[in-house]
């Protein structure tokens, strides 16, 4: 269990909140590149608690600042867009692409640019990678900018959407965390040979998931938060290794299989109770195979900007299915496979209450996560420690994997590939024997 005081250190993320001025230190998605119009109207976003707009100039150059014009607080999301940054319909107050005002004309000329010069400025940083607008919204100079694999690859290969859930982001990270679910919560999807599973992963994970329903978890830290391997025995002297890559505070990779796609995850807060889900599924080496894109966003909103507008609530159970559950469909969530991981996290309230959980082995994870993350914070108020930051980080050499070895030949680090060299990045064999599943 989780004391009170610690849960709230770790959930709450608006202005002036421990873990709020923390997450504000890194680099996040904020919005789709295509939601933003050259010289249209500037685009509502929400963050940690804050509100925001986002919009692209009629030159092409995206900005980024609070919603509030400096000035009177009129909403930015009515200002005009012009090739400076915006203009304030109120008073005509100018401002740049990161939020830095530029001219105030109804001041008198004689003392207007040292006027707008004493005015204070907290700067937005954004910039666009891998059709996404990316942004840093922390005190001082941004870190160095994650530069996924994924952020470097053709629009043919890569594949991002965003859901807007009802819950706090700790919730949504613990969901992508947790391993030991997988052949319970998505065994429907795994078993019943549906489409909300695309076809090769389907075929893994029923070969090799249900028969290490309680799996073995070895977890190494390392310079950008943690390594998770998730073990199962499938006979034969074979292991089965599914190798979760943690970058903290909350991005996740989840293992897929060789020479299919990659799955990512990164969970930013909104506010205390809500938070965007970023999916991104991408191929490095091919076009991505319409079979996985399809299955991962079926029956999904056809928001990109929220597939999960259309989950449901605490009134319709989030549209389970009873009937499908009597004949065989595990959870009765027969919609979507990440459905199924957004209603069990909503069940638990918008604000889960840790207090009177009752952990066992199973949830390594999940604890150590938790530890590492309040020591986090804790050390950020502390000193302004910021962690998991460092630019000797190769974010591109992140990926997570999933292969089967013998047990007695060594550990399952010994099996793990590198990606930098382009040629070794996709279904290319080890320098340690292992056979690829």
């Amino acid at each position: 269990m989780l004391k009170t005081e610690d849960n709230e250190l770790l959930t709450r993320v608006g202005p002036g909140t421990p873990m709020g001025d923390m997450l504000r230190q890194y680099w996040v998605p904020a919005i789709r590149s295509s939601a933003l119009e050259a010289g249209g109207a500037p685009v509502r976003v929400r963050l940690f608690a804050q509100d925001f707009v986002a919009f692209r100039s009629p030159g092409g150059e995206v900005g980024f600042t609070l919603e509030a014009c400096p000035h009177r607080g009129v909403s930015l999301a009515l200002a005009r867009n012009e090739s400076f940054g915006l203009q304030c319909i109120f008073h005509g107050w100018k401002l740049n692409r990161n939020g830095r005002v530029i001219d105030a004309p109804n001041e008198p000329a004689k003392h207007r640019a040292k006027f707008v010069e004493s005015l204070r400025y907290a700067p937005c940083h954004a910039r666009e990678a891998g059709g996404v607008l990316w942004v840093y919204v922390g005190k001082g100079d941004p870190p160095p900018f994650p530069d996924w694999e994924f952020n470097n690859l053709p629009p043919e290969r890569v594949l991002m959407r965003r859901g807007v859930v009802h819950y706090n982001w700790l919730q949504a990270v613990e969901a992508h965390l947790d391993s030991s679910h997988v052949a319970f919560l998505h065994a429907g999807p795994v078993q019943s040979g549906g489409p909300v599973m695309p076809r090769i992963e389907r075929a893994e994970l029923a070969k090799y998931a249900p028969q290490g329903v309680a799996p073995t978890f070895e977890l190494e830290e390392t310079e950008y938060g943690l390594q998770e391997s998730a073990l199962r025995a499938v006979g034969d002297d074979r292991i089965y290794a599914r190798v979760r890559e943690i970058v903290l505070p909350f991005y996740i990779f989840i293992p897929g299989v060789p020479n299919a796609h990659c799955d990512a995850r990164i969970s930013v807060p909104i506010d205390d109770y809500t938070t965007a889900e970023w999916y991104i599924v991408y191929d490095p080496a091919k076009p991505l195979d319409p079979d996985a894109a399809r299955a991962r966003f079926l029956n999904t909103s056809d928001d990109p900007d929220d597939f999960a507008a259309n989950l449901g609530n605490r009134e319709n159970n989030w549209h389970q299915d009873r009937a499908a559950m009597k004949t065989g469909y595990w959870s009765g969530i027969v919609r979507n496979l990440s459905f199924e991981d957004f209603v069990v996290q909503a069940s638990m309230g918008s604000m889960a209450d840790r207090s009177n959980e009752q952990l066992g082995t199973a949830d390594m994870i999940v604890v150590t996560a938790r530890r590492m993350l309040l020591n986090a914070v804790r050390n950020f108020k502390e000193r302004n420690e910021v962690p998991w930051n460092s630019a000797r980080i190769d974010y591109r050499e992140i990926r997570a994997q999933s292969f089967v070895y013998t047990q007695h030949s060594d550990d399952w680090r010994r099996y793990l590939d590198h990606v930098q060299d382009n040629s070794q990045r996709f279904g290319s064999p080890s320098t340690q024997p292992r056979e690829e599943v």
